[in-house]
């Protein structure tokens, strides 16, 4: 009896695990959803903070750096403005807070001349061009990946699809920004009910140039990982990243650097936001 009974509890326990969906058409409903985190955060103003520590070949921190910024995010009718408040883990004097602000207004009324004499199908072009640019990166970034799913896990209380991909062979992407992305392979989490991405690994697996293509190379086995929650329960957005680089420049020695950036402070962007500033500033712990 005992046996009985427990052979029907593991077949209902069987029964009760809902099987991962397909990868193409599970993929598919989320390419419906996706945007760029660059697009989404446009639309909010935030504060960023980051630490960056050079850390020796036991990974063991030597120098840390903290630096934080108010962001304003930019458009073709706007000049992005990043407000230093905090360099090199001090507050920034109100005198250099005065300056960033003076040479900001300047970009701002040069801009606002400018679009002055642009006309508004000129101004629609650009947005266009964006946007085009944008979709394909998206685009690319499902094209190039090849992604499997393999489990499902709860991740901060809330049931995700984890999905494994690598670079396919011989994908050419249009987009500039993606053609570095088939030098890495991950794996992401995504929300069941939401499709949002909530994480994200990437490991390097084979150099890659970066800055300029000749100055610096991202070694084979550099990490990245970035975390993203939704905001006043509407928006999905970006909170945390790191990332552990491993730079050779040039002939010189290897650079082991551990970057973290966390994001915070949001808040929507309109029209009539006014950029009013406190006059003191608070260090983001």
């Amino acid at each position: 009896m005992l046996k009985m009974c427990l052979f029907m509890i593991a077949l209902s326990a069987q029964e009760d695990v809902k099987p991962l969906p397909e990868a193409g058409a599970f993929m598919a409903e989320v390419r419906k959803k996706m945007n760029t985190d660059e697009r989404l955060l446009s639309e909010y103003t935030y504060v960023e903070k980051q630490t960056s520590t050079k850390v020796d070949s036991k990974n063991e921190p030597q120098k840390t750096e903290v630096n934080v910024w108010e962001v304003f995010p930019g458009s073709p009718e706007r000049v992005e403005f990043r407000r230093q408040i905090v360099k090199n883990g001090q507050k920034v004097s109100a005198e250099d807070l005065g300056k960033q602000d003076r040479e900001h207004r300047k970009r701002a009324e040069a801009l606002q001349k400018k679009l002055a004499r642009t006309s508004p199908a000129d101004l629609e072009k650009a947005r266009a061009k964006k946007e085009r640019e944008e979709e394909e990166f998206i685009e690319d970034l499902f094209g190039v990946f090849e992604m499997r799913v393999v489990a499902r896990e709860t991740l901060r209380s809330r049931s995700t699809i984890v999905v494994d991909f690598k670079p396919r062979k011989n994908y050419k992407s249009r987009s500039k920004e993606a053609r570095h992305m088939r030098h890495f392979q991950g794996r992401a989490w995504f929300v069941e009910n939401e499709l949002e991405l909530a994480r994200l690994e990437l490991e390097v697996i084979e150099p890659v140039s970066i800055g300029l293509g000749i100055l610096a190379k991202l070694q084979k086995g550099a990490k990245l990982s970035a975390e993203r929650d939704k905001f006043n329960d509407e928006t999905w957005l970006p909170m945390k990243a790191e990332i552990n680089l491993d730079l050779r420049i040039l002939l010189l020695k290897g650079i082991r650097i551990r970057q973290v950036y966390e994001y915070s402070d949001h808040k929507k962007y309109s029209v009539d936001t006014i950029l009013k500033f406190p006059d003191e500033v608070a260090v983001p712990r």
